[in-house]
């Protein structure tokens, strides 16, 4: 019962600066998350006399602007030291923080949410992520699933603090607050944490012995090999399956409750059950995965959003609300275990700040694409059910590739291990 707690624990003794140091940037990211900015949707549409349409536009468009810059700026991760790369991202965040609580126009508030966008939930979380998939192999689960932890401390805390703030200083002022913490005190936090560019192979196992089950890749590929690779196009719709379907209810949560005739109140205390869910789905699937690999929690992940799905289309009752909330959590953990273990076990680390970034473009497209799409199907009149059997349609497909990926792996496997004549 206790043996996966003091394997953390264990793990986390001896490895406790770089770990935290992945953690901070997650639970930082959180000022450019959609989830934070979208409290602050109210004031900025007043302050620019903006619809709730042109508001979601201008969000969709600097969302679909990172999602394209990433592949580039992601790639320089690989290029520069950590500590360098994590610093000059703090700062840029810092500076747009800054900017939103005084640009003067709507389109220089646009330009300032592109940096806050793409620094904050693109490069914050890109960086966390590169660090624990380059730099630890043997505990790879482990380490992602404890760096992202930092997402759900910051669901759970930073919504009260941004609504306390504006409260008692006012909104403008709550994001000089906010750029002066990353300034004071998450860059000198991160910066000592990491004192100099870990390598990977100072990084091994808990027992401090190199482990011969490293999943990690034998051969390192460039981005541009992955991008000819047919396995990378059959499992990114799996991979993007949890983000686009998720945001998309998320983001329309009023029409979702107005529809099923759920209590507002009810689906707000929801989202605290997910945020949980996640959080110890994500802690059970790190040593899952450093023992089996993705390849199990793939198959496994996609099964719960697939359940959440028909629970969302069928059950009535307000016990739905947490019995969705409580799947889509469960592949939520799941995913983000998956998300840090297999771009390093496909194609190996050396590029693999560029091969991430490739893949986390994709998702954040998925997250300005799923608001519209969700849209247009309310908009043509389709009730939370119908939409919700649409998504179940999109998760069957996303596993029946990944059984297709699956078994292909393992036939070629088989072909490669027999015998030539």
């Amino acid at each position: 019962m206790f043996g996966p707690l003091l394997s953390y624990l264990r793990f986390i003794r001896g490895h406790k600066s770089l770990l935290t140091f992945g953690l901070l940037m997650t639970f930082g990211s959180s000022f450019g998350q959609s989830f934070f900015v979208g409290l602050y949707q109210m004031p900025l549409r007043e302050m620019y006399d903006l619809s709730a349409s042109a508001f979601g536009g201008a969000f969709s468009f600097v969302t679909l602007l990172s999602a394209a810059a990433l592949p580039w700026t992601g790639r320089v991760i690989d290029q520069v030291p950590l500590r360098t790369f994590s610093t000059s991202v703090i700062l840029v965040l810092s500076g747009a923080a800054l900017a939103i609580a005084f640009v003067p126009s709507f389109w220089m508030f646009v330009v300032a949410l592109f940096f806050l966008r793409h620094f904050g939930q693109g490069l914050m979380s890109h960086t966390s992520s590169t660090a624990m998939g380059r730099y630890f192999s043997v505990n790879r689960g482990k380490a992602v699933t404890i760096s992202a932890a930092g997402y759900s401390f910051g669901e759970a805390i930073f919504p009260a603090i941004a609504v306390a703030l504006i409260a008692l200083v006012g909104w403008r002022e709550s994001w000089v607050i906010y750029a002066a913490a990353l300034l004071l005190v998450l860059l000198p936090l991160t910066y000592g944490l990491v004192q100099t560019d870990p390598k990977p192979e100072t990084v091994v196992n808990t027992d401090n012995a190199t482990d011969p089950d490293d999943r990690t890749a034998k051969r390192d590929w460039t981005r541009a090999e992955v991008m000819r690779d047919p396995r990378f196009y059959i499992l990114v719709p799996a991979m993007m399956a949890p983000a686009f379907i998720l945001t998309g209810f998320f983001v329309h949560q009023g029409y979702l409750a107005q529809s099923k005739g759920w209590p507002i109140e009810l689906v707000a205390a929801g989202f605290s059950v997910f945020a949980i869910v996640k959080l110890v789905a994500s802690l059970l699937a790190g040593p899952f995965a450093d023992r089996f690999g993705f390849r199990p929690l793939i198959a496994l992940y996609m099964v719960p959003l697939a359940l959440s799905m028909i629970a969302l289309g069928t059950v009535e009752a307000t016990y739905g609300i947490f019995l969705y909330f409580t799947l889509a959590g469960i592949s939520t953990g799941g995913a983000m275990a998956v998300g840090g273990l297999l771009w390093p076990e496909l194609y190996g680390t050396k590029h693999l700040g560029a091969i991430r970034s490739l893949s986390v473009s994709l998702m954040v497209f998925a997250t300005a694409l799923a608001p519209v799409t969700f849209g247009w199907l309310i908009d043509a009149g389709l009730g939370a059910n119908m939409i919700a059997h649409i998504s179940l349609g999109y998760s069957v497909l996303a596993v029946a590739l990944v059984i297709f990926f699956l078994w292909r792996e393992k036939a070629q496997n088989q072909a490669a291990s027999r015998p030539k004549p």
